[in-house]
C-alpha cells in the first residue's frame, strides 16, 4: 500500500495558538484515497527544520504534503525552502498574478505589491488555484511521487485539495487500496461496561479495532481495505452494542436529531440555564433547523425563569434554580411558550465558583417534555466551565436521541 506524509509549518501551531484541523481532514482524505498518512511532523518558520523534514519524507513516501508558510509576509518562507530542496528557480506565473490581483479586486481593495512574490512558482511545480485566497497550491512530482504544497488557512486548503488535488492523486494512483471506516456511536454506557460486553469480540486480523472514548460517550471504529469482512465485523459488534448506539459513520448528535425530528414532524424548543444558548446553537448550526426548532428562551436569571417560563417562586425558594424540580417548570413553561411537541430544559453550575457539597460545580438538571411525557434527570460532569457546558449540551440532545429512537409515534 502506498503512504503519505505531511509536514506542517507554523510556529503558531507549535505555540498552541493555532489547533491542526488541516492533519486531521487531510488524513481521512488520503485514508479515503487508499493513501493513508503514515507520518506527520509540524516544524517551526525555520529553513533548516523545513529542510530537513522535506528530505526525511520525499525519501521515504509516494504523496508529501506541506501546508503553512505561503503567505506574502517575511515568515512565510515554505516556498523558497521547497525549491531549493529540489533545485528549482523560482519564476513569475502570470495566471497566479491576475488570480491575485482578481483576489483583491473582488474585495475592493488594491493589491498590495509584496503580494506579488505569491506569483513565483518553482519551475516544473504546477501552479493549483486558489479561489479562497492569494497563496496558491502548488503540484510537482517525479515518477511516482508526488508533492503538494497548500496555504495553511483551513478554508483555502481544502479547497484546493478538494477542487484540485484529489483529482490529480484519484487519477495517478486510483483508489485501489481505499482504507473503509465504519463507525458506532455509543451513550450511556462507560468504557470499561463496554469493554466486557464486548470481551470475546475479536476481529480477525483484516480489520482494524478503535476504542475512541469522548467525554459521555465512546465511538468503536473499524477499518482496512476489506469492505465485506469490515460489514461483517461491524453488525455483529452492533448487535452486541445495539441498546446504547445512537448513530453511526459522520452522524453527529445534532444531525441525527435533526433526521428523528423531521421524520417524525415534530418541533423541538429548549429552555436554558448554565449552558446559556449552547444547545439552541448546535440544533440551529446545522442548515435546515426551521424545519425542526421553533425557539428558545436563555433564563439565566430567576426572575426570567419566573416571568417567561412561569417557573414558580415556592419552587426556586424550596428546591432553588439546580434542582430537577425546577427543570420540570422550565421545560413546561418553555413548551407550552413555543406549544412545540418536544422540549428540553437545563439548569445547573457551570462553575468555576458557586458549588457547595449538595450541589457541586458539575451538577446539571435537565427536563424533558414529548407530547405528554415530562421527566427529568441529574448529571454530575468534571472539568472546566467550557467543558462542562459542552457535554451537558451534548447529554441533554443525546438523551433526547436515546427516547426518540425508543419509541414510535
Amino acid at each position: 500500500m502506498r503512504k503519505s506524509a505531511v509536514i506542517t509549518i507554523g510556529n503558531e501551531i507549535l505555540l498552541g495558538k493555532t489547533v491542526n484541523t488541516n492533519l486531521t481532514f487531510l488524513a481521512q482524505e488520503l485514508a479515503n484515497l487508499g493513501l493513508p498518512v503514515d507520518y506527520s511532523v509540524t516544524v517551526k518558520d525555520e529553513a533548516t527544520a523545513i529542510h530537513q523534514a522535506l528530505r526525511q519524507c520525499w525519501e521515504k513516501y509516494d504523496v508529501v504534503i506541506t501546508t503553512g508558510g505561503l503567505g506574502p509576509t517575511t515568515d512565510d518562507i515554505t516556498k523558497q525552502e521547497i525549491a531549493s530542496f529540489f533545485g528549482k528557480k523560482l519564476v513569475f506565473n502570470e495566471e497566479v498574478w491576475e488570480q491575485v490581483q482578481k483576489i483583491f479586486s473582488a474585495r475592493n481593495m488594491p493589491t498590495p505589491e509584496i503580494n506579488r512574490s505569491q506569483a513565483m512558482v518553482p519551475e516544473d511545480f504546477i501552479a493549483l488555484k486558489n479561489e479562497r485566497g492569494t497563496a496558491p497550491g502548488l503540484f510537482y512530482e517525479e515518477g511516482e511521487k508526488s508533492f503538494f504544497a497548500f496555504a495553511g488557512v483551513p478554508v483555502e486548503m481544502k479547497h484546493i485539495f478538494l477542487t484540485q488535488a484529489k483529482p490529480i492523486l484519484e487519477k495517478k494512483y486510483g483508489t485501489q487500496d481505499k482504507v473503509i471506516q465504519r463507525t458506532i456511536h455509543t451513550f450511556g454506557i462507560a468504557e470499561s461496561a463496554l469493554a466486557e460486553l464486548l470481551s470475546d469480540f475479536q476481529p480477525p486480523e483484516n480489520v482494524n479495532f478503535a476504542w475512541l472514548p469522548q467525554p459521555g460517550r465512546v465511538d468503536l471504529r473499524f477499518y482496512g481495505t476489506d469492505a465485506q469482512a469490515i460489514e461483517k465485523v461491524f453488525n455483529e459488534c452492533y448487535s452486541r452494542v445495539q441498546t446504547y448506539a445512537w448513530g453511526f459513520d459522520d452522524d453527529t448528535p445534532v444531525s441525527v436529531l435533526h433526521h428523528i425530528l423531521r421524520e417524525k414532524k415534530l418541533y423541538l424548543s429548549v429552555a436554558e440555564s448554565c449552558t446559556g444558548g449552547l444547545v439552541q446553537k448546535m440544533v440551529t448550526d446545522l442548515a435546515g433547523s426551521s424545519d425542526v426548532f421553533l425557539g428558545g428562551v436563555v433564563s439565566y436569571a430567576n426572575e426570567i425563569k419566573v416571568k417567561i417560563l412561569k417557573v414558580k417562586p415556592e419552587t426556586l425558594s424550596k428546591y432553588g434554580a439546580v434542582s430537577e424540580e425546577c427543570a420540570r417548570e422550565m421545560v413546561t413553561g418553555v413548551r407550552d411558550l413555543t406549544d412545540s411537541d418536544i422540549a428540553i430544559s437545563t439548569t445547573g453550575i457551570a462553575g468555576p465558583e458557586g458549588g457547595t457539597a449538595e450541589k457541586p460545580v458539575g451538577m446539571v438538571c435537565f427536563g424533558f417534555s414529548v407530547h405528554n411525557d415530562i421527566w427529568s434527570i441529574t448529571h454530575i460532569f468534571n472539568g472546566d466551565r467550557e467543558i462542562i457546558r459542552q457535554q451537558a449540551a451534548e447529554f441533554a440532545l443525546l438523551n433526547l436521541i436515546k427516547y426518540l429512537q425508543g419509541h414510535k409515534f
